[in-house]
């Protein structure tokens, strides 16, 4: 996701980009004018004080993103003093050198894939690799071997902390995120672990993360709860509407159904696909009709991207677990350490 920023943070940004949809030059919302007697004064203009309060509140959710970014960054690097104490031990009890065990352990592991494997790959990117196989194979086969590589030496990793007593103390920003005015909330009430999604049902990267968060809602079936917030950006034409028309079939009680189906059709969210997807689920079309023709669900669109800015989206998808946030379509791993943490609190 490419984030906005200055100096230093331009780095924080470049460091923790990932995929995502995001607003151009989106500001944050300000608050009330003037200071409260006893507040202190950050400016004055023509009189007129402005307070320390007044300025953080109008920088906050500028300001959550960027203690997030900071924290991702402390995090990863954190991470990598952890693994290399470990290798370090484990290497050292094995009588060899940090190089021989990791070439051991995960560069013995790697093998090169096979003519089949990489057609497969090819064939999966076809939309995205324009470019014969011939040209492009020893590429893709380098890919592969690369995230092979990467995949060994998570395993090699996994086992280590298994067998050392590793404790993280780091403890991550939470935002504060309530459940008001989702656009759909699953009835999981008990489960200790509450996901919040804010998407855009035009964003790319939204679609993308379908498939993490099902696998999500899979793997932690019962433990967390999962809700849906609206965050259609403006410069995507059909999604303040797609998002509108969510919300009429909601009323049906249809939103994840519905939600699913403008997900698959992403290229195809004009107002006439919108309903006739209503037709595909067999939904009451008058009613449904009428609902996004008066705009009779907009507010409620409107209020869940008020909500968002508030906590700090700027840019779609972006999730909070447990109030901790994740930034862009990462993947499943990225959302099953925070779950797993957050599990075990």
């Amino acid at each position: 996701m490419k984030m906005r920023a200055m100096g230093i943070l331009v780095v924080l940004a470049a460091a923790m980009a990932w995929g995502g949809c995001q607003t151009p030059g989106q500001e944050a919302k300000t608050g009330p004018t003037g200071s409260e007697a006893g507040q202190e004064v950050v400016a004055s203009v023509n009189g007129e004080t402005i307070s320390a309060e007044e300025l953080d509140a109008s920088a906050k959710a500028q300001l959550q993103k960027i203690q997030s970014q900071i924290y991702q960054v402390k995090k990863r690097t954190l991470d990598g003093l952890i693994e290399g104490k470990l290798i370090e031990k484990a290497a050292k009890e094995k009588g060899m050198t940090v190089e021989e065990y990791v070439a051991e352990n995960v560069d013995a592991k790697v093998s090169p894939p096979t003519d089949e494997e990489i057609q497969a790959f090819y064939d999966s990117q076809k939309g995205r690799i324009r470019a014969p196989l011939e040209k492009v194979k020893e590429r893709i086969s380098q890919h592969l071997m690369q995230t092979q590589k990467a995949e060994k030496r998570r395993e090699m990793i996994v086992l280590l902390k298994k067998n050392a007593d590793v404790k993280v103390m780091l403890e991550p920003p939470r935002a504060e995120v309530s459940l008001d005015g989702a656009a759909y909330a699953s009835d999981d009430k008990e489960a200790k672990v509450v996901l919040v999604e804010f998407s855009d049902y035009e964003c790319p990267y939204s679609k993308r993360a379908q498939a993490t968060v099902r696998k999500v809602l899979e793997e932690y079936k019962g433990k967390v709860r999962y809700a849906f917030f609206d965050f259609p950006l403006a410069f995507h034409k059909n999604a303040m509407k797609a998002h509108e028309a969510a919300r009429c079939a909601g009323e049906q009680g249809k939103y994840a159904e519905y939600s699913a189906k403008v997900f698959d059709n992403q290229q195809n969210l004009g107002v006439e696909g919108l309903k006739q997807y209503a037709k595909d689920l067999e939904l009451d079309t008058d009613a449904f009709d009428s609902c996004l023709d008066t705009g009779k669900t907009a507010e409620s669109v409107k209020l869940s991207v008020q909500k968002g800015g508030g906590v700090g989206v700027s840019g779609t998808p972006a999730f909070f677990v447990n109030g901790i946030m994740i930034s862009g379509a990462q993947p499943f791993e990225s959302f099953k350490e925070v779950m797993d943490s957050e599990l075990a609190r």
